[in-house]
């Protein structure tokens, strides 16, 4: 497949880039910084400059043009308004159906769409937005008609990745997961037309990620 990966300059969409690569999949890596040019390219993705908040519906398009499928792996970053995570979506997904591209998976957040109540540390303004971000842009994305997925990770590690995960359709216990996990985790979903119109939390876990996205599709 010829697969867009949206934020790909980022930590988790880097991680997304280099899977497909190694899976055999053509990636195209849009970044907003060229400073992550030379290290995608030299990983084998055809990369192109994309700001997306800047970037207009029919120049989105172009990018998307010829592409089998879209991942989001963009988001806010610190110090940014979280509504980039619902603008960023619907800006995508616009442009995915213009450009008669079906196929598209986003990262979220776990608990997004299985209403996780915040507590403690987490239970602030910038949180509960961020939330609110979160849950519109998969309601967005699950009226569209396109043939989406979407992953609600934990919290995010920097870690190598186990191999091994929590890979579940229902609430789980919130949890860390490295990014390479996840990476590997929407690499199988995005190559399993079963995860076509489902949400998935994922967390770090025990079972051998092939085997628990087997398992979880079968269900």
């Amino acid at each position: 497949m010829r697969v867009v990966v949206v934020g790909a300059g980022g930590r988790t969409g880097r991680l997304v880039v280099e899977k497909l690569v190694a899976a055999g999949h053509r990636a195209v890596a849009t970044i907003r910084s060229s400073r992550h040019m030379a290290g995608l390219v030299t990983m084998g993705a055809e990369t192109l400059m994309l700001d997306l908040e800047a970037a207009t519906g029919p120049q989105v398009q172009e990018v998307f043009r010829g592409a089998d499928a879209i991942v989001f792996a963009a988001g806010s970053a610190a110090g940014e308004t979280s509504a980039f995570d619902r603008t960023g979506t619907v800006k995508t997904a616009r442009a995915a159906r213009s450009a008669g591209v079906a196929r598209y998976l986003t990262i979220s957040s776990i608990g997004a769409s299985t209403g996780l109540r915040l507590t403690g540390d987490l239970d602030t303004e910038e949180m509960r937005d961020y939330y609110r971000q979160k849950r519109a842009a998969g309601k967005y994305l699950r009226g569209t008609g396109l043939d989406w997925t979407i992953v609600e990770p934990g919290g995010l590690t920097d870690g190598k990745g186990t191999g091994r995960v929590t890979l579940s359709e229902t609430a789980i216990e919130p949890d860390s997961i490295d990014r390479a996990d996840v990476a590997a985790v929407v690499v199988a979903l995005l190559e399993a037309p079963r995860s076509i119109g489902r949400t998935f939390q994922l967390t770090a876990g025990k079972t051998p990620i092939a085997k628990a996205v087997k398992a979880v599709l079968a269900g």
